[in-house]
């Protein structure tokens, strides 16, 4: 079999072309710092060939004509360049490292959402090219989604209206994604900008050097120490953004003459109060890199971490901003002791350590692997109380609306919502819970009224993977790789401030008013009953969720004059369990202890087509079909307090495809692409207090179907080499297909385990506009630098609550003119399910920078960015409806909102040497 598998890719790849023609390879690198370029765009005119520059900046061209050529050199953030060559007849030709002058780029951003190099194709060559180039090439300087990633990111867009488990993220070679949210934790590199610009990002699901890759693209961020340019490099930067200030500094020696790289950069952010009241930021950043070469072989090792402390702000109804006249209501925070405290803070931690290894094992075959490990400490915190009122400011029964039948409480409401002073209940009253507090020890049992709980939701994960890159011949390259991963979730609660109380009684408040004298119902750990806690103590629930996985992948890119292609597949195996640490006793038989083991496997098949009209000209079709296990948090009803799940678990199914037509003129060039995406089976888990019901719930939904389609449109026109400009543009629809059926929960153990279906066909998905658009003007000359872009945003639609939607909910409710229509009643049902779509928006973004070059090749840089000049009023970005259900006054279900910030600022100098 072995024999017969060689003589097939024998055949197939044409090895006598290496040994018939040479090879010319090289490395681009900044003029100023040394640092590698990634993503530049490299013509072998004479030849007719393309690539483009990795991560460490280097290009390779296969079984090239000798003879005399030129290397053009082309991207969005670079002068074009050209290099005269000299081929030999046979062997490999290396330029060396070839300098580029780089134009200045400096923005908040960690990286961009998928690919912050733009494409910008400025040949001279008016001919043209000839049709035998990469397409991958230009897809890998994508407009539309370097504009999109970053224009965007402020309305909360989502490509393709994917979730954010559908963009797969690595550092050096190592995958990121947590196995319990499926997300990547931005929060664990901030202010580490300097060490995470270099990468290569994959669009959507094209073939990557790293990664099989996902519907949602993959990137890789390159944290080795060697591919730093000896120098370093100090920022500042000013904002009026969630924190005001941030400074960071890095060196780095460069790979030295014994072969050892060593890289590090310390930075921080902080604000006492960032631009919404109450809102705090503190962070401080660190990172540290060490490499070694070693012949064929460069082992790296890299640790970093971010620690921060921020205040929140948490969304309100629509009523209470008009009351305060204020779209940045912030209602977490309150006076205690004549300083601002909030109630909602997040502490985390994400210690970070990579090692990795790059075997070189031939001229076309690289072995690259690592193992990363990485825990996460996350808390955060939230107001907690038992026999007393709800303290939060904007408790509907504390708005006018709840008074409305009732005049004189209206007004009194009103009143005491626009007073200044002590007077206002606008925000939280630190001190009145400090009171009922201080009576209940002298005249109660001394357990707290109010508290100041920590829900944590720590993880510890350990991932190795493995990378094999070999190119067959100039036609073909196969790539194929491993990978592994262990996580241990830790979820559980923490009494962070009694307020004065004296312990906390370890029962559920909401079991205690349904379940009167039972005192094994009420208890949270029957392990432990009437049990006491103090601060720091751990209470209510505590559970583990344990999760593996194990993954074999390849894919195949063939590359001829007319036509390149590519195939691929995967095949992973993942389990995950649930392990309770406590007996609870509305659950005491599925709580405690290690539950069932839920076993998946799935598979990805994808493929792609590109049809060459001409060497600018491209017609390009991808299609792919996947399995993927639910993720962990999704599974359970009630993870917090059993291992129940539903009984129909399953993987959920995705098929995806695409057909795009790519042109890159001299002064032109962009992409048109048409898409569908359809997602079978996913499930859903919506976790809300019921009013009606008066306790927590969690609403797991199966069978959940959805459709994204839409159209992506990304052009860039070069009218000097001064002056270009940018048109993006979206219009799609993300909505639900199926009316799937819904499992509810009570955590008080009332009810549990109803099923019933929920009407969701056609209703669209909310938190994500589902049209946009950007027309960028972009200035350069001389290294002063100007970018003005003008956006827009449409047809943004409130999430729905699946409780109003109960089918149950609506058996009286028959249509006019059938027997039985009750006029109120079906005009309340309407009501209830309607989806709330918000107005449309516009912002405009205007940045403007120079950088001076100094003796010794060290220079500085200042840039400033002013956002949302035009956005005068502050536009409802996202948001989800109340779960309430009432149809007797369906006037009091008001959707909460997000807001922008109305105008905000960028002020940041660097300074390299």
């Amino acid at each position: 079999m072995k024999q017969k598998l060689w003589l097939w890719i024998f055949l197939l790849c044409s090895f006598p072309a290496f040994a018939q023609k040479a090879d010319v390879r090289g490395r681009v690198v900044d003029d100023l710092s040394e640092s590698p370029i990634a993503g530049v765009l490299v013509i072998l005119r004479g030849n007719n060939q393309t690539a483009y520059t990795d991560d460490n900046g280097r290009f390779l061209f296969c079984g090239v004509n000798e003879g005399e050529d030129v290397l053009v050199f082309n991207a969005a953030d670079i002068n074009p360049a050209e290099e005269p060559v000299i081929i030999p007849v046979s062997g490999t030709f290396d330029t060396g490292d070839i300098r580029i002058t780089r134009k200045p780029t400096d923005n908040l951003s960690f990286t961009a959402t998928i690919d912050e190099i733009q494409r910008a194709m400025e040949d001279d060559d008016a001919g043209g090219l000839s049709q035998d180039v990469s397409a991958m090439v230009i897809f890998s300087n994508d407009i539309f989604l370097k504009n999109a990633g970053y224009q965007f990111s402020q309305f909360r867009y989502r490509i393709r209206g994917y979730q954010s488990r559908f963009e797969e993220r690595y550092i050096n070679g190592v995958n990121f994604n947590d196995q319990v949210r499926g997300v990547f934790n931005y929060a664990s590199v901030g202010a580490l900008n300097d060490m995470t610009r270099n990468g290569d990002a994959v669009n959507y699901f094209a073939p990557s050097a790293y990664s099989f890759g996902s519907i949602g693209g993959s990137e890789n961020i390159n944290m080795r120490a060697g591919n730093y340019a000896r120098g370093g490099k100090a920022t500042i930067s000013l904002t009026n953004r969630n924190y005001y200030v941030r400074a960071m500094a890095s060196y780095s020696t460069g790979m030295q003459d014994n072969g050892w790289a060593v890289s590090a950069s310390i930075g921080g952010r902080y604000s006492d109060e960032g631009n919404i009241d109450g809102v705090f930021y503190r962070n401080i950043s660190y990172a540290f890199g060490l490499e070694k070469e070693l012949n064929n072989h460069r082992i790296s090792f890299m640790t970093f971490g971010s620690p921060v402390e921020r205040g929140q702000q948490s969304a309100s109804v629509q009523e209470a901003y008009d009351l305060v006249d204020d779209n940045l209501y912030n209602p977490n925070w309150g006076y205690q002791n004549g300083k601002k405290r909030n109630a909602r803070v997040v502490k985390s931690y994400d210690p970070t350590g990579i090692l990795s290894h790059i075997w070189r094992i031939g001229e076309y075959t690289t072995l690259t692997s690592g193992v990363g490990v990485h825990y996460s400490r996350y808390g955060s915190t939230a107001l907690s109380w038992y026999n007393g009122p709800d303290p939060r400011p904007d408790y509907y029964r504390y708005l006018p609306s709840y008074h409305s039948e009732n005049q004189t409480a209206f007004d009194y409401y009103t009143y005491l919502w626009k007073q200044s002073g002590k007077d206002n209940i606008s925000q939280v009253n630190w001190d009145r819970m400090w009171e009922a507090n201080y009576i209940n020890n002298t005249e109660g049992d001394g357990s707290a009224i109010y508290m100041v709980e920590e829900r944590r939701r720590d993880l510890f994960e350990a991932a190795l993977n493995s990378t094999l890159n070999t190119q067959f011949s100039e036609r073909v390259k196969l790539t194929a790789g491993i990978g592994l991963k262990n996580s241990l979730s830790k979820q559980f609660k923490t009494v962070d401030d009694l307020l004065g109380a004296q312990y906390l009684l370890d029962t559920d408040k909401f079991a205690e008013r349904d379940f009167p004298g039972d005192e094994q119902t009420v208890q949270n750990d029957l392990e432990r009953s009437g049990r006491r806690v103090y601060e720091g103590d751990v209470f209510g629930y505590d559970f583990r969720f344990r999760v593996n996985s194990a993954d074999i992948w390849f894919q195949q890119e063939h590359s001829y004059r007319y036509i390149d292609f590519y195939f691929g597949s995967k095949l992973k195996y993942s389990e995950f369990q649930r392990e309770g640490k406590m007996r609870n006793g509305r659950y005491p038989d599925s709580s405690f202890g290690k539950g069932k083991k839920h076993r998946f496997t799935d598979y990805a098949l994808k493929g792609g087509l590109t049809y060459k009209i001409s060497g600018r000209h491209f017609i390009t079709g991808n299609i792919s079909y996947q399995t993927a296990a639910p993720l962990v948090d999704n599974v359970y009803i009630s993870p917090r307090i059993t291992d129940q799940t539903p009984e129909n678990t399953e993987s959920m199914s995705i098929f995806s495809s695409d057909i795009n037509y790519v042109f890159s003129l001299p002064n032109l060039a962009g992409r048109i692409s048409l898409f569908n995406t359809n997602f079978y089976d996913d499930m859903m888990r919506y976790s809300y207090y019921h009013d009606s019901e008066r306790t927590y719930v969690n609403h797991l939904l199966s069978g959940v179907n959805k459709i994204h389609r839409g159209i992506e449109l990304g052009v860039n026109y070069k009218l000097n080499d001064a002056w270009n400009f940018d048109f993006i543009g979206s219009i799609a629809e993300y909505y639900y297909s199926n009316n799937p059926e819904g499992v509810i929960s009570y955590e008080n153990g009332k009810e549990s385990g109803m099923a019933e279906t929920v009407y969701m066909t056609d209703y669209y998905l909310g938190g994500t506009p589902q049209a946009m658009g950007t027309i960028g003007i972009n200035f350069f000359y001389d290294y002063w630098f100007l970018n003005l872009n003008i956006n827009g945003f449409a047809r943004n639609y409130v999430e729905i609550s699946p409780l109003r939607r109960l089918a149950s909910n609506y058996t009286g409710v028959v249509p006019p003119e059938a027997n039985g229509f009750d006029e109120q009643l079906y005009n309340a049902y309407r009501t209830l399910t309607d989806q709330e779509r918000f107005g449309s928006g516009h912002t405009l973004d205007f940045s403007i920078g120079k950088i001076w070059y100094l003796p010794n090749r060290n220079s500085v840089n200042f840039n400033l960015t002013v956002n949302n000049l035009l956005n005068r009023e502050d536009i409802r970005t996202g948001g989800y409806e109340q779960a309430r259900i009432n149809l007797d006054y369906p006037e009091r279900f008001a959707s909460k909102y997000y807001y922008m910030q109305g105008i905000n600022f960028f002020f940041n100098m660097s300074y390299r040497f």
